[in-house]
């Protein structure tokens, strides 16, 4: 404590070591969104019920470990836990190159995503805040994630490049490497000493903010969004315009909106994510449009970031790693529940996924204007 109080700068060596590792695994783990088709269609005869379950179970093992993390955080060393679930990330990664049946593919599957879980529970809401000066947290929790929705992009566009010259068995490669690289600048970061404080084995502390609710299941919908376009746009074209999109979004949003009525970014980003669905709608063909990815980008960035402060803001200051931790859970698990819907309705009829989309992004709109803008002056700790 004294070492960040001597030095209260945000870009020390170890936020910037937090900001590689939380990059590396979130591209290793959106990367293998796309070796995904790879391993259906090799192992078990292309069936989508399969795929549908691989990506739901994922994004369900996310919330398995999360009522414990605070008791392992407290009774261990918080590097170890980043550490071992790390391991285990990285150990399923690799267990995914041999033929396995599907129940324990699935069953894998669903410990990375618990994996994940806890260590974004252990990295980003508590050692990132552990190592950084009390009055900039609000600031390193804002890039943190600026780093997790740059890897939705990074992850499926480094694949798709692999698999010009690689077939996805080598192309799954890429993960693991990354996630044992990710390992290693872990074990060289030095945590300072915690006094245990001795919390009970079971508790919502550092995983979930019971006063951000409705922020929590308004922000779902919104990387709900995201994920319905994930399962349908395989191109390297569709994810280089949703990385310019989350960068042009983050320009807009850090330099133009930081400190102005969030109204108008807000609306800039429902917009953009409506124009995406609706183009969808008439083009039915996305190799056609690829240029949606810098739409869903830009919206998609806008909202988030925003939601990240609307959380932060609602917290009390002791909360601010379990608020944190709801951001996370929502915006993963929304991705996850997106790409489930579309990777079953896909084959029936893919014009029906960009329906529903313009459907929930329509009502989501709505309820947020009508709604949750009044509620969150009501309830945030400073005005905006």
């Amino acid at each position: 404590m004294a070492d960040l109080q001597n030095n209260p700068s945000l870009w020390k060596s170890s936020f910037v070591t937090i900001l590689v590792v939380n990059l590396l695994t979130g591209i290793a783990m959106y990367g293998l969104l796309l070796t995904e088709p790879w391993v259906i269609g090799r192992y078990f005869q292309e069936n989508l019920s399969v795929a549908g379950a691989v990506v739901s179970v994922f994004g369900a093992g996310i919330f398995l470990f999360g009522p414990f993390a605070n008791y392992w955080l407290d009774r261990y060393k918080r590097k170890s836990v980043v550490l071992w679930a790390q391991f285990f990330m990285l150990l399923f990664t690799v267990a995914t190159l041999y033929r396995l049946p599907e129940w324990i593919y699935i069953a894998a599957r669903f410990i990375q995503g618990s994996a994940y879980g806890l260590f974004q529970i252990a990295l980003g809401s508590t050692l990132l805040i552990d190592l950084t000066y009390t009055k900039k947290r609000t600031e390193a929790a804002y890039w943190y994630y600026w780093f997790t929705r740059l890897a939705l992009a990074l992850g499926p566009m480094a694949a798709l490049l692999l698999n010009f010259f690689f077939d996805w068995e080598n192309v799954i490669w890429l993960p693991a490497s990354l996630l044992l690289l990710s390992w290693l600048l872990i074990l060289q970061l030095h945590v300072p000493f915690r006094t245990p404080l001795e919390p009970k084995c079971f508790s919502l502390d550092r995983f979930w903010l019971s006063r951000g609710k409705i922020l929590f299941f308004t922000l779902v919908p919104v990387s709900f969004l995201l994920g319905l376009l994930l399962p349908r746009n395989y191109t390297v074209y569709f994810y280089g315009w949703l990385f310019l999109g989350f960068l042009l979004s983050q320009s807009v949003h850090y330099f133009f909106f930081r400190k102005k009525d969030s109204r108008m970014l807000m609306l800039l980003g429902f917009l953009s994510l409506i124009v995406v669905c609706i183009i969808n709608v008439l083009v039915p063909d996305p190799d056609v449009i690829p240029f949606t990815g810098l739409f869903a980008g830009f919206g998609g960035g806008l909202l988030t970031s925003r939601y990240l402060i609307y959380f932060m803001r609602v917290a009390e200051h002791c909360e601010r790693g379990t608020a944190q931790s709801s951001y996370m859970l929502a915006w993963e698990s929304g991705l996850c529940l997106g790409m489930f819907g579309s990777s079953l309705l896909l084959p029936q009829n893919a014009q029906v996924v960009y329906w529903i989309g313009l459907a929930v992004a329509l009502i989501l709109t709505v309820f947020y204007f009508a709604k949750v803008h009044c509620w969150f002056l009501t309830h945030c700790r400073k005005g905006m």
